[in-house]
């Protein structure tokens, strides 16, 4: 799944490099995101990262159930627009602007998200040796996924939130 974030990350860059109008029309929909989050306290925008991120992290352990084909697209999608995203942030900002802005959640965050993933294509191999006559304790499977989540994956999404809300935020301050 890292792999496949990675490579998806260099191909959202290139493809912003070689086509830099697309970037404008891929970041437009973060604009009312940013608009609606001006308006809330800075606690209130950690509860919306943190639901966000544990959400759509719990639902790509438990929809990779499906022969892990959610889990892939999912990571392959953000790996992509990361690298477009990021390919602005350089343009605009400087390479530091970017890692400062990524680097201190973004060292939690990201690997939550790939390892809620790697969950759910785990359970996507699991069901497709179920369906076709292994023994799989497919049940087991999915409960030993989602007990991991809500262990170790949704309290470091918390603190990824937290980090991003508190301390990402002021490092952006500082250097804008």
């Amino acid at each position: 799944m890292f792999l496949l974030f990675l490579i998806s990350m260099v191909i959202g860059y290139t493809t912003a490099t070689l086509y830099p109008d697309m970037v404008i029309r891929s970041l437009e929909e973060l604009e009312g995101l940013v608009e609606l989050l001006k308006n809330l306290s800075m606690v209130e925008i950690m509860f919306i990262i943190f639901l966000n991120n544990a959400l759509k992290s719990l639902l790509i352990l438990v929809l990779g159930i499906g022969f892990g084909i959610v889990p892939l697209l999912f990571i392959a999608y953000n790996g992509y627009f990361l690298g477009i995203f990021s390919y602005k942030i350089i343009m605009e900002q400087g390479f530091f602007y970017l890692v400062a802005g990524l680097l201190p959640h973004g060292i939690i965050e990201i690997p939550m998200v790939i390892l809620s993933a790697a969950i759910g294509l785990n359970l996507g191999l699991k069901g497709a040796a179920f369906l076709k006559g292994r023994s799989v304790s497919l049940k087991k499977e999915i409960i030993t996924g989602v007990k991991f989540f809500f262990y170790w994956i949704m309290p470091l999404l918390f603190i990824a939130a937290a980090v991003e809300t508190f301390i990402t935020s002021a490092i952006i301050g500082l250097l804008s």
